[in-house]
């Protein structure tokens, strides 16, 4: 069980997605103890974290599977699109891009290594990341995500436009 770059890099990514669960599902529980509150949110919670964390884990725990570079590799896409999500300049938004570069350079690490040492099945990891993107986007259009982050507040389309398609 080697320390390699890829599987450094994976494991720090993995880290941060369960981290930024733990703290962004802690709260509100201890909050809402002894209310009766609304639990729909924890249906997005295990949606926009469990769902990514449960795909980088395999990338971590076994490094040489391309399965789990290919799973990993569709996770980034979704990181990438909820980050947008997140308020500019804040930690949340600058965690999870972290946690997707961390995990992007290392699959690109390990496509680089296959391809030197003429492992060329290293090469679905591409696909994956290409994949990843519309799949990320598309969740995040369902969550609601991509309007907000493409539209409100966006000076060029002008305030009217703008209010009418942030408005609900």
């Amino acid at each position: 069980m080697g320390g390699t770059p890829e599987r450094i890099l994976m494991a720090t990514a993995a880290a941060l997605v369960g981290l930024f669960a733990v703290l962004l599902v802690v709260p509100p529980i201890l909050s809402g103890l002894g209310r009766p509150s609304n639990w729909s949110w924890l249906v997005y919670t295990i949606v926009l974290l469990v769902i990514p964390l449960a795909l980088l884990i395999p990338a971590v725990i076994r490094p040489q599977s391309l399965i789990a570079a290919v799973a990993a590799a569709l996770t980034i896409g979704f990181l990438l699109t909820w980050g947008l999500g997140g308020e500019p300049m804040s930690w949340p938004r600058l965690v999870i891009h972290l946690a997707a570069i961390l995990c992007l350079a290392g699959l690109f690490i390990r496509m680089i290594r296959g391809i030197r040492a003429r492992r060329f099945t290293e090469l679905w990891i591409l696909p994956g990341l290409l994949l990843g993107l519309p799949i990320g986007y598309l969740v995040a259009g369902l969550m609601g995500l991509h309007i907000v982050t493409q539209y409100c507040q966006f000076p060029l389309i002008g305030a009217e436009l703008s209010s009418f398609l942030c408005s609900g």
